[in-house]
């Protein structure tokens, strides 16, 4: 078993460097480069990271969270099951949104604290009739102040369909996932089964083995557990964790039960495993966005040294530097091959992206009614249910992802054209931060996925998990978790409305009658399920290619006209530099020199850590 990795040291070198070069920006003028590197550097030092805690019911999920915050935040009581997905992340002061669907629309109410469990405990709202779709908490916590975000699930309840499915569809835009089981008993294969594809889905899986406390053998219940070699649990040690015995503020254990509860060395792990490597990932962000930014310093206080040293040099200088501002004028313009490059490639991606999902769609529709023909009981069913939501949540993964790559793709065709069009167009890196995502999904998202999506998603997921968007994404799925996956799966006809028909049924499985009415049934509400699915996505997609587009766009005019300024304020300079001359030369010399010293020091920094 490995050992967990301790955060890079680079991320803190990439955050001071990112400070040096906004105070160099400063320095020259450019609050607009100032600006965009003080946020990748905020974004170093506090990525948002998100981490899922999931398990069945009655595991001990939300004691955990309580016991790692230090704080009794999540409802926990023998007679209390967390029945709506929660989100707890930093904020300076205490607060609690609730984000509920009502036949108006989506409402956000305030709600004290202690209120909490009449909003996520299935007896405070049995069944969420009142249309939850999540609870947003912010708390002045040290354990968040890294950025650190924990989501505490429903019970997923044997790890079907339903919770289990959607909690995996949300795990390609986490950065990490905690497992708990208790240690009542090993694992059972559902469980083992889910493991399996959370792993593939987001390598950063934890497993917490909770309630030691309460049973002796725990000992020989990881062993076990250990034994299965789950693709979870493979390269990482099982952490049995006490929250009972840890305690929190408002119940306070002693040291030596703080110890022996485990949950110092969770927090530990916690942070080595997801919120460093999320932290590497955001100061790798920011090294290409810094080289762009350093590109454009570097040349202007070169420029203007250049002319200072030389004054002959001057009308050389400016006539570069005005032909250069002309022709990216051009490139600004609506009518730049660039910008019709970006229309042209949309167009094809959302061509391409709808006719893969339409025909994904056919080929699940074909293979469930296959299944149908052989559907028997209401067993048959639940096997067959979840079979349906994990294919078409593969399907509508794999399409989004897809989305993700035909951004990055055009982005990188747009930064080469520019290329071929202007050889000095500094700062325009296919390094830079990746489309989010989040813009495409904003208060809505995706359902379950199988392990099956795990390996056809590949490197893209690299992109859309993590340091900058994971909260926000998760505001994306929360459409569809739970109250959606309500609509969509667990209160469709297709999990409920069928069900219903097997389980009254149940006594005439023999008759061929019963049977025949149960396949027409279960095929009128698949139909149903996929046409909802289809004509949901359908509309995601829609917004999602809009938003891409429009991203691009502004991101690329936005770089040209960053552009634009240095060759602005660089030939300003140069001419101002030739006009004092003298003494007041010499003193711009003695200003310059330095900062450039400290660009080069500091794109040396950047580079090397993109490098490796």
């Amino acid at each position: 078993m490995s050992d967990p990795q301790q955060p890079d040291s680079r991320v803190f070198d990439v955050a001071s460097a990112a400070d040096t070069i906004t105070a160099i920006a400063s320095e020259l003028g450019r609050e607009d480069l100032a600006r965009r590197l003080s946020i990748a550097a905020a974004r170093v030092r506090r990525p948002a990271t998100i981490v899922c805690v999931v398990g069945e019911f009655k595991q001990g999920k939300s004691s955990l969270i309580n016991a790692l915050l230090g704080q009794k935040i999540c409802p926990v009581d023998d007679d209390i099951a967390t029945s709506a997905i929660t989100l707890i992340r930093y904020g300076s002061e205490t607060q609690v949104e609730v984000r509920r669907r009502t036949d108006d629309g989506v409402v956000v109410e305030n709600i004290e604290l202690s209120m909490l469990a009449d909003w996520v405990s299935e007896r405070g709202n049995p069944d969420n009739v009142r249309g939850v779709e999540r609870v947003d908490i912010s708390l002045p916590n040290p354990l968040l102040a890294d950025g650190l975000a924990i989501v505490d699930t429903p019970g997923m309840g044997g790890l079907g369909a339903g919770h289990a499915a959607s909690t995996l569809a949300f795990l390609p835009f986490a950065d990490g996932l905690i497992f708990v089981s208790d240690a009542s008993a090993e694992v059972s294969q559902p469980e083992a089964e889910f493991l399996e594809r959370a792993a593939e889905l987001c390598p950063n899986v934890m497993f917490a083995l909770t309630k030691t406390d309460l049973y002796p053998a725990w000992r020989h219940i990881v062993e076990l557990d250990t034994a299965h070699d789950l693709a979870a649990t493979a390269e990482r040690p099982i952490l049995p964790v006490s929250s009972m015995l840890h305690g929190t503020d408002e119940d306070p254990s002693d040291e030596g039960f703080v110890a022996m509860s485990g949950i110092p060395t969770l927090a530990e792990a916690l942070q080595r495993w997801i919120v460093g490597p999320a932290k590497l990932v955001a100061a790798e962000r920011a090294a290409g966005e810094a080289i762009g930014v350093l590109d454009q310093l570097d040349q202007q206080v070169r420029t203007e040294l250049g002319v200072l040293t030389d004054p002959g040099s001057l009308d050389d200088v400016v006539s570069r530097l005005a032909d250069a501002t002309s022709h990216l004028e051009l490139l600004r313009g609506p009518g730049s091959r660039w910008s019709i490059l970006v229309a042209d490639q949309m167009a094809d991606l959302s061509n391409g992206t709808s006719h893969q999902f339409r025909r994904a769609m056919r080929n699940v529709s074909s293979t469930i009614e296959e299944s149908i023909e052989l559907l028997k009981s209401s067993e048959d069913w639940d096997e067959l249910a979840r079979r349906l939501q994990t294919d078409v949540a593969d399907a509508v993964a794999d399409v989004f992802v897809g989305v993700e790559r035909g951004a990055q793709t055009t982005r990188d065709a747009v930064i080469d054209l520019i290329g071929e069009e202007s050889s000095e167009a500094w700062g325009l890196s296919s390094q830079r931060e990746r489309v989010e995502l989040a813009t495409m999904w904003k208060d809505k998202g995706i359902d379950p996925m199988s392990h099956r999506g795990g390996q056809r998603l590949g490197s893209a997921l690299v992109g859309l998990r993590g340091a900058q968007s994971g909260i926000v994404m998760f505001g994306m799925m929360s459409r569809f978790l739970p109250v959606g996956t309500a609509a969509l799966m667990m209160s469709n006809p297709v999990t409920i409305g069928i069900g219903a028909a097997f389980a009254g049924m149940q006594l005439a499985d023999a008759r061929k009658r019963k049977i025949a009415l149960r396949r027409q049934q279960a095929r009128s509400n698949v139909r149903q399920y996929l046409d909802e699915v289809q004509f949901a996505i359908g509309n995601e997609l829609s917004e999602a290619m809009r938003d891409v587009q429009r991203n691009i766009r502004d991101e690329f005019t936005q770089r040209i006209s960053e552009l634009m300024r240095t060759y602005s304020e660089t030939a300003q300079q140069a001419q101002r530099a030739a006009k004092d001359g003298g003494e007041a030369a010499r003193d711009r010399i003695a200003t310059l020199q330095p900062l450039l010293a400290r660009v080069v020091e500091a794109r040396s920094t950047f580079a090397e850590l993109l490098a490796t």
